[in-house]
């Protein structure tokens, strides 16, 4: 086979341009001190998008763009306050109607010759695609996989989870869910196994569907579930995930409403709750079984 003498500059950005396209990749130019940020969509052929008083207008003109919970983040990425890969909700639509999606942003500095920041440039892309296909890095072993759903089971997801503490994942803010479905036990008994462990596999999507492709869903068996929800700082957004959850889980929605699934949902923080995984296990156990309590109690006060 003949090899290039000289790169084939055409060819490798025709390549570059149509992987951008794929990944919905948008790249960013912002500059500092005049506050100015410069758009560009793959998927636009590139046009460019000019943003005046961009951090300074994001709670004002453009407070659409960009959730709450990531103006923070974003602001101290485009500012060069922190760098690496992180995740934000952004609507990137011309007219922000505040429908987010997630992307991954990564960011450069650019210095002048005193070495001070003057510019950062990056690129945004969409990961919202890839979110419900749950992680599976950790482990490839039947023992670590739950046989009906095939995501983690308890094992694997301990498993997981100490492996990401014991990295870079120690030094982040990260959420454990549990959710529990108290009576599938009496499906089962009701409609058979088979039928259940399909509800089963279609449970476990419509969870996985709710998170990111690095969040880390397991079975823990009898229609018990946890996600390790790695590098989430606000409580605000496992709010509205818990919210949307028992939304998708309740009476009057079509796909699941008409089992009388009975949705329970308590969430434990690291590095508060806990250190370790069992740590964390337990706070939510505990956070579950003391919401179940106050609900029958409540119910018991309750007249016919």
């Amino acid at each position: 086979m003949a090899k290039y003498k000289t790169p084939i500059a055409g060819y490798e950005n025709q390549c570059v341009g149509l992987l951008l396209e794929k990944l919905g990749v948008v790249t960013f130019d912002y500059d500092i001190e005049g506050d100015v940020l410069l758009l560009a969509k793959a998927r636009d052929g590139m046009q460019e998008r000019h943003l005046d008083g961009f951090c300074r207008t994001l709670c004002t003109e453009n407070r659409g763009m960009v959730h709450p919970d990531s103006v923070e983040r974003l602001v101290a990425l485009f500012r060069g306050q922190t760098t690496g890969v992180r995740e934000v909700l952004l609507d990137m639509a011309e007219t922000p109607q505040g429908r987010y999606s997630w992307y991954e942003v990564a960011v450069k500095l650019v210095r002048d010759e005193t070495g001070r920041v003057r510019r950062t440039i990056g690129i945004l892309w969409d990961i919202e695609s890839s979110m419900g296909k749950m992680e599976q890095s950790f482990s490839h072993f039947r023992s670590e996989r739950d046989s009906v759903t095939g995501v983690l089971n308890g094992s694997g997801l301990e498993k997981a989870v100490q492996a990401y503490l014991a990295g870079h994942g120690r030094d982040e803010s990260n959420v454990l869910m549990r959710i529990s479905f108290d009576n599938l036990h009496q499906l089962a008994q009701q409609r058979g196994k088979h039928w259940t462990d399909q509800l089963l596999v279609r449970i476990c999507k419509a969870i996985g569907s709710f998170f990111r492709a690095g969040d880390v869903l397991a079975h823990l068996g009898d229609g018990q579930f946890a996600v390790f929800v790695k590098d989430m700082e606000r409580t605000e957004v496992m709010d509205m995930k818990a919210r949307a959850i028992r939304m998708l889980f309740g009476g009057e929605n079509t796909q699941f409403g008409g089992y009388g699934l009975v949705c329970r949902i308590a969430v434990a923080y690291y590095p508060e709750d806990g250190r370790v995984f069992h740590e964390i296990l337990e706070t939510a156990e505990k956070r579950q079984a003391l919401a179940s309590g106050a609900e029958m109690h409540e119910k018991a006060l309750t007249p016919a």
